[in-house]
């Protein structure tokens, strides 16, 4: 996998660091998609970095992922650190009661 630097989100390496994960042949895309996130810098949110790489996929089509890859970014996309809070204390007060 393509390391993503720690110093900054760069829209361009997330993709390419993707897409080096997609070469893998043998590989399951839910398999390559959590060793992207696995390999995300401390504290970023991959929800953040997902749209980043939404965004590169429309600005350089030459630099496609597969579209089974690209359908995992979509939902990782739609769940920030904020959703996933609010899903988890709903569950919490739903067990409570």
């Amino acid at each position: 996998m393509t390391p993503v630097s720690n110093s900054a989100l760069d829209a361009v390496q997330l993709n390419a660091s993707l897409r080096a994960l997609d070469t893998e042949v043998n590989e399951p895309v839910q398999l390559k998609l959590l060793a992207w996130v696995m390999g995300l810098p401390n504290g970023i949110d991959p929800a953040m970095a997902a749209r980043l790489v939404m965004f590169q996929q429309v600005a350089d089509p030459a630099e496609k992922i597969s579209a089974p890859l690209m359908k995992l970014v979509e939902t990782v996309a739609q769940y920030p650190r904020e959703r996933l809070a609010q899903l988890v204390n709903g569950r919490r007060r739903a067990t409570i009661n």
